[in-house]
């Protein structure tokens, strides 16, 4: 089993064997302070099967980590992919999967890491931050506005 392609989206859906997504490709977030909680991202991935891969059970793991290698959030399931009627035997299967992340919560700033494994292998890991936006008196007072000439 390969990945196709894996992102972060403010929102997806997959409606008829098509990707609907709004904000694809996220990877920052921001926040005035921590903890936060971010009330919903979506994980959008496409994968490849060979004809021997369908119609099996795989392990799915997606795992979300700190800097610091900490466990923050995580999902595990099965997936098991049929095959089309009528499909080539010999062309990959490529299902698409969105997993919805409700509320995740970060206890500090820092850059986190999603990782996808399938049947205890790592197929990619994604980088996510979240960075510290400043209020607007704190935009102020750091611009520094140079003397009249």
């Amino acid at each position: 089993m390969e990945l196709d392609f894996a992102f972060l989206a403010d929102s997806a859906q997959i409606v008829g064997g098509k990707l609907y997504t709004i904000g694809g490709a996220m990877d920052r977030l921001w926040a005035q302070k921590v903890p936060v909680v971010h009330p919903r991202m979506s994980l959008v991935m496409r994968f490849l099967l060979t004809a021997a891969e369908v119609e099996r059970m795989h392990q799915l793991e997606v795992v979300m980590m700190d800097s610091d290698g900490k466990k923050v959030a995580g999902v595990s399931g099965q997936l098991k992919v049929g095959r089309n009627d009528g499909a080539d035997t010999w062309k990959p299967a490529s299902p698409l999967l969105s997993i919805d992340l409700v509320n995740a919560r970060f206890e500090k700033f820092g850059a986190f890491s999603i990782e996808i494994l399938a049947n205890g292998s790592s197929l990619k890991s994604i980088t996510l931050e979240l960075l510290e936006r400043q209020t607007p008196q704190q935009e102020m007072d750091s611009d520094s506005i140079p003397d009249a000439i």
